[in-house]
């Protein structure tokens, strides 16, 4: 059938890009102040007090005008030399870039790999460790986003600090929407993006480092980078302050609003929010007999991976998708073809996940699924009936 549909009016049920709230367009589309002014200092401020609270830190936050990426790149330039052993922790395909980040600038790179679906157990890093006592720097992402997979980072940072070596972890689909304790769990250097759980466009990283984090700093070489050279926005901010490049204001605006509502609805409420979307999603599928790839015990909250049932043709089922309106996505390296993923975070709610879900099994039964059709959607509803 053709599509009464389009690219405007589809469904961001993807993990990132998501759907932005009204408010934050809003504000996004103001006029421009110039990032040297006192007005526009006065946003910077704001979003690095309003943004703390959600990774529950005490310490600076910088906001670097690129993707989450640029983060990732920032952690390994600004804290690792080419002598340093680092150990990065793998099981998906972006644990997997910041592997090969690690690899062209440390001579030492080592890598402890699991396969895509399972979590790092802390007793595996705990051995890795015992054999490399002289590693630096220990790199986790925190929610797998290729594989669904919740990791436990905060067993394993404890891991790693009692080994004398300092932790970077990728919290880029799970801050903003799931806890995450910098301080507390001791994270020495955290990454965020802005097109995840703090419902803004591409286009802004945050990065925020602790004290520990910058001494190593200043005894790693200045010449591997300039642009996300951490030192240089520490000391630009701490006079005026300002950023030493230009910034993006119009997504300062944004995410200024983007925090607004997050503190709107509060901290505890929209993680308990994302918990239950999470749980309601999987516990849908499963009614309908389809295998999640994340192992159990170790789930993401903000998104998941389901394996195509036997008879599904992945093909037809994602143009079903959209067809009807949602856009999902697909497995990526190995796993294309095998499962798709959904997104449900920033503001997916119950009305999203019951669209998303009954669509799904729509494009399923149309694509070859042996399943009954409403059966998921009512799993949904006979848990969200019983939710206070």
């Amino acid at each position: 059938m053709n599509s009464f549909y389009s690219e405007l009016t589809q469904f961001l049920a993807i993990p990132g890009p998501v759907e932005i709230h009204p408010k934050v367009y809003e504000a996004m589309n103001r006029h421009l102040y110039g990032h040297r002014t006192d007005q526009f200092r006065k946003i910077y401020v704001d979003c690095e007090k309003k943004f703390q609270p959600t990774i529950q830190t005490n310490q600076p936050i910088y906001f670097l005008a690129g993707s989450g990426s640029l983060g990732l790149h920032a952690a390994i330039t600004n804290m690792v030399a080419k002598e340093d052993k680092v150990i990065n922790l793998v099981n998906g395909k972006f644990g997997e870039r910041v592997e090969k980040i690690s690899q062209r600038f440390s001579n030492y790179s080592l890598v402890l790999r699991e396969e895509y679906g399972r979590a790092i157990k802390p007793e595996k890093v705990q051995e890795l460790l015992e054999k490399n006592p002289d590693t630096k720097l220990v790199t986790i992402t925190h929610n797998e986003t290729s594989t669904a997979v919740l990791n436990p980072l905060p067993e394993i940072s404890k891991i790693v600090h009692d080994h004398g070596a300092l932790l970077m972890a990728d919290c880029i689909t799970s801050a903003g929407g799931d806890l995450v304790k910098m301080d507390d769990w001791k994270i020495d250097f955290f990454v965020s993006g802005s097109q995840k759980c703090y419902g803004l466009p591409p286009g802004l990283s945050f990065v925020s480092f602790s004290d520990e984090a910058a001494k190593r700093m200043e005894e790693v070489p200045r010449n591997q980078d300039f642009y996300s050279d951490l030192l240089m926005y520490r000391e630009k901010m701490s006079k005026a302050p300002d950023t030493p490049f230009t910034p993006a204001v119009s997504l300062m605006y944004g995410l200024q609003a983007s925090l607004d509502l997050i503190h709107e609805e509060g901290m505890e409420n929209r993680i308990n929010r994302h918990r239950l979307m999470g749980t309601v999603y999987r516990s849908a599928l499963e009614e309908l007999g389809v295998e999640l790839l994340a192992e159990e015990g170790y789930r993401s909250n903000t998104v998941t991976a389901a394996i195509f049932p036997n008879g599904v043709d992945p093909s037809k089922f994602m143009t079903y998708m959209k067809q009807y309106g949602i856009l999902v996505t697909g497995g990526q390296g190995s796993l294309k073809g095998k499962i798709w993923r959904v997104g449900h975070m920033n503001l997916v709610g119950p009305r999203e996940i019951l669209t998303i879900t009954s669509v799904v099994e729509l494009a399923l039964k149309k694509a070859g699924a042996n399943i009954k059709l409403g059966s998921g959607v009512a799993k949904i509803l006979e848990i969200l009936n019983e939710t206070e």
